[in-house]
């Protein structure tokens, strides 16, 4: 880790004390996140913090406990729960719902709901069927003319053709109606997958949720033993605070954020501003990670 100072100031190690740098906790959070929240991707990134350039760090990218416990001050709060999966997931712990929940996400992510536009293919029923109602009048127009001249042995050889014309378009209008009622018909039974598509989309979120409770709760029991030694371990702790139950807690955040980041693989610096470590070293020995330790 190296981390570099608006003064010009570059210091390097595993452990970083900046409680004199005019630089506070916040700051330095935030120029260790900068390399995700930019897209950046790989590690040992040189990170700069904000606009002013007070700090840049230089660093392995932050996994994703690092945003459950990566900035440790007095005003830290922390899900003990969430951020303890986390730390797990940091140690590639497995646990034996995760396939499941793998499975599900897949099937999850492949459900596919068409896009029905029922109302659109109504419309264009309707106006078929009164372009072919209103073509039929016209045939029976044409043909009463015919019948007329007929009936008076007139000349009826313009009100033939005439009639053959109305014939011809209303077989094209009904065509026309034929297909827009098949097309209609499709559109129905695109609704109807649809309807389906999203029930079973229901069902599968239903499902995920379900599985990602199992699967934390899982990751939670397999390192409540281990969280428990930390907090025992981290200054300040008091084992009589972690309970039997995976999840029973009754200390305070700062606690139990500094024991999870113990028992989590930490990639990234660990920000620490609480008054509980002699030193930086002192602070990466405890936590086994690299720590910048910041003035509260």
């Amino acid at each position: 880790m190296r981390a570099t100072f608006g003064t010009g100031a570059v210091v390097e190690g595993r452990a970083v004390d900046c409680r004199e740098r005019e630089v506070s906790p916040g700051a330095l959070a935030a120029a260790i996140r900068r390399s995700d929240a930019a897209g950046l991707a790989g590690s040992n990134r040189e990170n700069n913090c904000d606009s002013d350039g007070a700090v840049s760090v230089y660093c392995e990218d932050p996994r994703p406990v690092h945003e459950h416990v990566g900035l440790v001050g007095p005003s830290t709060s922390v899900d003990v729960r969430p951020a303890l999966a986390a730390a797990a997931r940091s140690r590639d712990v497995s646990v034996a719902a995760a396939s499941s929940l793998a499975a599900a996400r897949a099937d999850l992510a492949a459900v596919e709901v068409p896009d029905v536009d029922l109302a659109a293919a109504r419309e264009r029923v309707a106006a078929a069927r009164e372009a072919a109602e209103a073509v039929q009048a016209d045939v029976a127009a044409a043909r009463g003319a015919v019948q007329a001249r007929e009936d008076v042995d007139a000349d009826v050889a313009v009100g033939r053709e005439r009639l053959r014309a109305a014939v011809a378009t209303a077989s094209e209008r009904e065509t026309e109606l034929v297909a827009a009622e098949q097309a209609l018909e499709r559109e129905r039974e695109r609704a109807r997958r649809a309807r389906d598509a999203r029930s079973r989309r229901l069902e599968l979120e239903d499902r995920v949720g379900r599985l990602e409770r199992t699967v934390r709760e899982s990751l939670v029991r397999s390192m409540w033993a281990t969280f428990a030694d930390a907090v025992a371990t981290v200054p300040g702790g008091d084992p009589s605070v972690v309970g039997a139950e995976p999840g029973s807690f009754a200390g305070g955040d700062a606690t139990a954020a500094l024991a999870i980041a113990r028992v989590a693989s930490m990639r990234a610096p660990v920000v620490v501003s609480v008054d509980r470590f002699a030193s930086a070293e002192h602070a990466a020995d405890v936590l086994d990670a690299p720590v910048l330790l910041a003035s509260p």
